[in-house]
């Protein structure tokens, strides 16, 4: 395999099933954030206009990356064995290898590891860093003034901001995570193979640093990026720390269990829930409330319904896949016969998620079943609810439908090679999104 395709394969998780990535079994990423964490973005204004951002020289087969707001996109291109970056149509200096791309939110500024000469080095808008023995993990502020990434000299992994390189320990870093001004930052550092290391609020610079927590895992931050929640650990037990990004001083600490795990912030950040685990009874948490969970194996994350009411897992039941709804009293779980993945619930709390029926995929919206497609993925409600859209595949062309929220078709918008993560508008009236076609990048937007 190319070097470039696997050190990319992190970039096109997200939308490997539709969007064409053909990237192979990725590699560990150290450091890699917990797939909570990355459900937390926070919702940003993104590009209401179409535009094209870039046009290919070629049809080879490439893995892209758009700017989560729209404004940007780049991809990595192989030229006589060597490798570029290429950010919105602009190709940037040859290396050995390529790591994986990072975007600012607004898709001005580009950042991607880079081997030459035996030594890593972060490349920023086109502009080379220190060298390490390896970069990784490069991640820009809310606002795209700064650029954190973590690099490993010898046998230290530090955290580096812009080019202030922090102090290193010697085990791995986990994280890291910008607050929502882009001032601060928190990251777990010298993590154990558990995932468990001191979690840190700390300035760019590395002059004010807060320990909150001498062991600590699972760094989470709501949608907005103001407040924090981890997991703590210390006399056997384990509990839930939480903070603002701006008080880290000021830490809430939840009860102790034997085990805590999946959290997960609600819409807005003002609920919070965990699974976790006493005496050998394993309950849902919601707000400090706790329910005990029936028996069997549960999947996926936690999802809390917006109006922060009610918490949604998979589980499985001897031979069958079941909704569960905590805190609902809503009856017996709801059965899906095709199994279920990313669940959603729309603002008045109807739930949706993706299912299939006899080699072919649907979205299931209040237990009801919609029209069946080759693949489907990222069902999500509309901000008033109205609409539910979701991105689907059909005979080897890529497109987003729109739903009722009963379902029911009332848009196929159109077809393309590619089609990239979809997002809504700031008035909720259109969905935006990248696609390929052809030999065209494009950022697409369209009504409801």
């Amino acid at each position: 395999m190319n070097r470039h395709l696997t050190t990319l394969a992190a970039a096109c998780a997200a939308w490997l099933s539709l969007s064409g990535c053909r990237c192979g079994k990725p590699e560990p990423v150290r450091g890699a954030p917990p797939l909570a964490a990355a459900a937390a973005v926070a919702a940003v204004a993104v590009a209401d206009k179409p535009a094209v951002l870039a046009t290919l020289p070629d049809e080879r087969e490439r893995e892209f990356v758009f700017a989560e707001r729209g404004g940007g996109v780049a991809w990595a291109d192989e030229r006589g064995g060597r490798f570029q970056v290429v950010h919105d149509g602009r190709a940037g200096k040859t290396y050995d290898a390529v790591g994986p791309i990072a975007l600012s939110p607004d898709g001005r500024r580009c950042a991607h590891g880079a081997q030459a000469d035996g030594q890593w080095r972060m490349v920023v808008d086109g502009v080379e860093g220190q060298g390490f023995d390896e970069v990784q993990s490069p991640v820009f502020s809310p606002d795209g003034a700064h650029l954190a990434y973590q690099a490993r000299a010898g046998e230290r992994w530090h955290l580096v901001v812009d080019t202030t390189v922090g102090p290193g320990t010697r085990s791995r870093l986990l994280g890291p995570e910008f607050g929502a001004d882009s001032s601060r930052i928190a990251l777990i550092d010298d993590a154990d193979d558990q995932g468990f290391g001191r979690l840190v609020v700390s300035d760019l610079d590395f002059k004010g640093q807060t320990v909150v927590e001498a062991r600590a895992s699972e760094l989470l931050v709501n949608g907005d990026r103001t407040q924090v929640a981890a997991i703590g650990a210390s006399g056997g037990k384990q509990r839930v720390l939480t903070f603002a990004f701006d008080r880290p001083g000021q830490v809430r600490r939840g009860p102790d269990f034997d085990a805590v795990s999946r959290l997960a912030f609600g819409p807005g950040g003002r609920s919070l829930a965990y699974l976790a685990e006493r005496a050998g009874q394993r309950m849902v948490v919601l707000d400090g409330k706790e329910e005990t969970v029936p028996p069997g194996e549960l999947f996926g994350p936690l999802v809390v319904r917006p109006d922060g009411k009610a918490v949604g897992i998979f589980r499985l039941d001897g031979d069958a896949v079941r909704l569960h709804q905590a805190f609902a009293g809503a009856g017996p779980d709801e059965v899906t016969p095709g199994g279920g993945e990313e669940l959603t619930y729309s603002p008045g709390g109807l739930h949706a998620y993706a299912s299939s029926r006899r080699g072919r995929q649907l979205v299931v919206v209040g237990g009801k079943d919609g029209p069946p497609f080759d693949r489907v993925v990222s069902p999500s409600f509309s901000p008033d609810g109205r609409f539910l859209v979701y991105r689907a595949r059909q005979d080897g062309r890529r497109f987003v439908v729109v739903a009722d929220p009963s379902g029911k078709t009332t848009r196929q918008l159109p077809t393309y090679e590619q089609v990239f993560p979809v997002r809504f508008t700031a008035d909720g009236k259109s969905v935006a999104y990248g696609v390929k076609d052809g030999k065209s990048l494009r950022w697409v937007v369209e009504p409801l």
